[in-house]
């Protein structure tokens, strides 16, 4: 196949269906050959040429007939390859970064939750017998002021009260371990 002459390039940047079918033809192998040098990865490859070739389609009336088309197709290749490997950094630096983060977090954030709960476990085993087990009742066993207060023979403003104290308290000396 015979270059594109200026006639067909002319009719590319008017939007000739025909032309631009020519051009494509053209220069796909070449340009597929050129970035597969370069990326070791035809799929990449033929993905730079889709690409450059899009750009040029949507930007043809841009497009200089009087400038030699093959150095300007190849240096759009040549520059999408490199932004191509840019982001191939950006993202592995990115990956990096996330799984980083992520390893470190999760254990910083378990070793500071095992921490947390045994305080919490201890601050629970520092209340009163009465007021420990209305607690546990009422959150581990789920149940209700009644239900406690029938269990234990008490009234419900007694369990209501046990509760504000115990979680006051427990809620307090947390906070006194978060903010340190």
């Amino acid at each position: 196949m015979d270059q594109p002459n200026k006639q067909t390039l002319a009719l590319f940047i008017q939007g000739d269906p025909s032309a631009t079918d020519t051009i494509y033809r053209y220069y796909r192998i070449p340009i597929i050959r050129f970035a597969k040098s370069i990326l070791k990865d035809e799929f990449e490859a033929e993905n730079i040429f889709h690409e450059v070739f899009t750009k040029m389609i949507s930007r043809r009336e841009k497009i200089n007939p009087d400038m030699n088309f093959s150095s300007y197709i190849f240096t759009a290749v040549k520059n999408e390859i490199f932004d191509y490997f840019k982001n191939v950094k950006k993202s592995h630096q990115l990956k990096e970064q996330f799984w980083t983060n992520i390893q470190m977090t999760s254990v910083e954030e378990k070793v500071e939750k095992e921490v947390q709960l045994d305080r919490l476990e201890e601050l629970i085993g520092q209340l009163s017998p009465k007021r420990k087990l209305v607690l546990e009742m009422n959150i581990f066993e789920k149940k209700s002021y009644q239900e406690i207060a029938n269990e234990l023979a008490i009234s419900i403003n007694t369990v209501k009260n046990q509760l504000i104290k115990a979680k006051a308290l427990i809620r307090q000396e947390m906070d006194n371990v978060l903010s340190k």
